[in-house]
């Protein structure tokens, strides 16, 4: 985990660079902004379910971070809001989904 840890860590930053100069900024812009930002790990593991048509997945939410990196297996269930319906991603497996969170739509990152 701590090596996996890392390297999303430098994967982050990277996008982070990128989003930086596609806004016309400094590539470091967003970093030397929001200053320390944390890193949080979560692991999801849902086994089969004999009546999937009886469970609920998470709620609705956006990410309250700054982005999200999600490492994406086999299994269906990811969901996104467009135009006002939840519609299914298809998964790739050992691909990653980076959502752009709160934080990125709260902040002016303009001077």
């Amino acid at each position: 985990m701590a090596n996996y840890g890392t390297s999303v860590r430098g994967l982050e930053f990277a996008l982070l660079e990128a989003i930086s100069e596609s806004l016309g900024l400094e590539r470091d812009y967003i970093d030397k902004t929001l200053g320390m930002h944390g890193q949080g790990i979560a692991l999801n593991y849902y086994p089969p379910c004999p009546q999937p048509e009886l469970t609920f997945g998470l709620p609705g939410h956006t990410d309250p971070s700054i982005i999200t990196i999600l490492l994406i297996d086999d299994v269906p269930g990811l969901q996104v809001l467009k135009n006002g319906k939840w519609v299914n991603i298809r998964p790739i497996p050992n691909t990653f989904v980076v959502n752009v969170g709160d934080q990125i739509q709260v902040n002016s990152f303009f001077s």
